[in-house]
């Protein structure tokens, strides 16, 4: 889908759909919700009165012009409450009714900037959370499934503001915007893909294909290379699996010259999460596939970062292991950790990988760079907690499937 800002009227738009909007409790639309009424002979006004359109947050109400203006369509979406209106409003809106439309075969759309008028919020973060909700809310992962001939695709979004002075800014806000969702969708593609497709070493490859792309540092270590680093944790898990382990570490040098301007990333890719596995119950196993999800965010976050060129230096971490096997590691099993200590599996159950390893990898990369403040993306927070007390901020893999 493409996503331009102009500027113009938007009751002349020649598109399948026009998009406009009404705070609940307005019994009289004003601005270009009051244009489009007009040129309805006071449709919009008559399905207020009627109690039809109620302005409720989320509420659309769809009206066919009949020939009566250019657009074939007029779509009157609510904003609930204008005190409780903000970006994230915006956001849900925008995928409200770029689904809807897309349902009914609209191919082209004109909205206009939510909020940016009697809302009271600044152009750019308006545009980026337009961008973010139209490409966030189209998505779908539908790879696997056979080509359907009713399938329906919105293909462009514009965005009309009449005040021209706006448009430089609603066009830097979608620019971002764009940015950001399509890395948000490049993380659910990986977190969608099944585990046997989304093995390690694929993981490492859409990393490789981030770091070509933004110019970005990238070192990957394989089995051997772990071993002549000591990091016994991590392929004593590795050894339950015929997949190869992956490790990989993305730099990006976004302020050279302060070396104290960093930020660690730091992501779990469990490509099947075997923690557990013998108590657990068999509905929704299906679901430990997502156990990479905490890699995948920040594998995105980086393609975000290397197309919005941040001044600040980011290292990001990543280990990557599947799941077991009867190789696995086994109960008073002993292993030479990164950090020169022995650790042993006590656990009766399957282990959980990122338990043993997912401490000491974090440990790591502490010990590479001391002063880094750290960001985690995974799931087993008592391991990241005990390897990296006080330096951490922790959120769960399931933000990977939020917007960045």
């Amino acid at each position: 889908m493409e996503i331009k800002v102009a500027s113009g009227d938007i009751t002349q738009q020649d598109v399948g759909a026009i998009v406009v909007n009404l705070f609940k409790g307005v019994k009289s639309p004003g601005g270009a919700t009051g244009a489009v009424d007009r040129a309805l002979n006071g449709g919009i006004s008559k399905l207020i009165e009627d109690g039809e359109i109620t302005g409720k947050m989320g509420e659309t109400t769809l009206i066919h012009t009949l020939g009566r203006m250019a657009p074939a369509r007029v779509m009157v979406i609510g904003l609930g409450s204008q005190d409780g209106f903000t970006l994230d409003s915006v956001r849900r809106i925008t995928a409200e009714s770029c689904r809807r439309l897309r349902r009914i075969g609209v191919e082209t759309v004109a909205t206009i900037a939510h909020g940016a008028g009697i809302g009271g919020l600044d152009a750019a973060p308006v545009g980026q959370a337009i961008a973010e909700g139209a490409i966030l809310g189209l998505y779908r992962f539908d790879k696997y499934k056979s080509p359907s001939e009713d399938r329906r695709d919105l293909k462009n979004l514009n965005i009309i503001e009449s005040d021209a002075s706006k448009t430089q800014d609603l066009e830097a806000g979608v620019a971002e915007g764009t940015v950001i969702a399509e890395a948000v969708n490049l993380c659910r593609d990986m977190v969608g893909e099944p585990a046997n497709f989304m093995t390690p070493s694929r993981m490492a490859e859409t990393a490789l294909d981030v770091a070509r792309e933004a110019g970005m540092k990238l070192e990957v270590f394989d089995r051997p290379d772990m071993a002549e680093r000591g990091m016994g944790a991590i392929l004593g898990v590795a050894q339950g699996s015929d997949e190869p382990p992956k490790f990989i570490v993305m730099s990006y040098n976004g302020d050279p010259d302060d070396d104290t301007n960093n930020l660690g990333l730091l992501g779990k890719g469990i490509t099947f999460d075997s923690g557990g596995i013998s108590i657990k119950p068999a509905t929704n196993m299906g679901a430990m596939k997502g156990d990479m999800a905490g890699g995948a965010s920040v594998i995105s976050a980086m393609k975000a970062i290397g197309k919005l060129r941040p001044k600040i230096y980011v290292t990001a971490i990543v280990a990557l292991d599947d799941g077991p096997s009867v190789a696995a590691a086994r109960l008073a099993d002993l292993y030479h950790a990164l950090s020169h200590s022995m650790i042993a599996r006590r656990r009766q159950t399957t282990p959980a990988p990122g338990g043993a390893g997912g401490g000491r990898w974090r440990q790591a990369a502490c010990a590479d760079v001391p002063d880094m403040a750290m960001a985690v993306s995974g799931t087993v927070s008592g391991a990241v907690a005990g390897a990296l007390p006080g330096r951490l901020t922790m959120n769960s893999a399931a933000t990977a499937l939020m917007p960045l």
